[in-house]
């Protein structure tokens, strides 16, 4: 199931970016402020993340989870699987 969630995280970055899913993967370790992700991006991607995991609660994630593609993508895992 980690898998399919960071697949999640992943496509919806890719959508709001608007950039192949290729070079997101490529991006893993970038900064989401500098790939051009500002805060009302980052909570359209979450609510994207949300709605497509079809989650019954609002994703809390520390502030260390909102530092790159890869560390979102961590923090959801994390968040999804505690419950």
């Amino acid at each position: 199931m980690p898998d399919a969630v960071s697949a999640v995280v992943f496509s919806a970055l890719a959508r709001h970016l608007r950039m192949p899913g290729e070079e997101m993967a490529r991006l893993r370790e970038e900064s989401l402020e500098r790939l051009g992700l500002d805060s009302h991006g980052l909570m359209r991607v979450l609510l994207d993340i949300e709605r497509e995991l079809k989650l019954p609660t609002r994703l809390e994630l520390p502030d260390d989870a909102l530092e790159s593609p890869a560390s979102l993508a961590a923090g959801v895992v994390s968040a999804v699987s505690a419950g």
